[in-house]
């Protein structure tokens, strides 16, 4: 059911997927994302926000930490997976595999080989302290507009 937290979380991780994708450019080989990384971004955001995060507001600002921090992590991780898809098709494309079960594998491979790149301190502070604000604003809005 749609609720002022949810669109409130949704707009504001979005926002969030946006900036961390701007962010996060520099960081790839020759300074360029994939093209479908910041659209991605954008939608791992509002979908995290809407469903995991706008689902679990009204229990205080203390829990909104946690709420925020795990969002965190699960932004962080579908990103890479997002990369890590995107370079694995163009890997096949290329006939770099010998079959589905390589490529799957190559996934996770090419997911640790690209995070790898983003062990930037500022990156990394930025995601987890933006998603806890995102997700006390989230517990403000849902106070708020019961």
């Amino acid at each position: 059911m749609p609720t002022a937290a949810r669109l409130a979380g949704a707009v504001l991780f979005g926002l969030l997927g946006l900036y961390i994708a701007g962010l996060a450019a520099p960081f790839f080989l020759e300074g360029k994302p994939p093209g479908s990384f910041l659209p991605a971004s954008v939608i791992i955001g509002l979908y995290l926000g809407w469903t995991y995060v706008g689902r679990r507001t009204g229990n205080g600002y203390i829990a909104a930490i946690g709420t925020g921090v795990t969002t965190g992590f699960a932004f962080g991780f579908l990103s890479l997976l997002v990369v890590a898809f995107s370079l694995m098709i163009r890997h096949a494309l290329h006939n770099r595999y010998q079959g589905l079960s390589e490529a799957i594998v190559g996934i996770f491979d090419l997911m640790i080989t690209e995070g790898s790149r983003f062990t930037d301190t500022t990156l990394i502070t930025s995601l987890f302290v933006g998603a806890v604000l995102c997700a006390w604003v989230t517990e403000y809005v849902a106070q708020k507009y019961r």
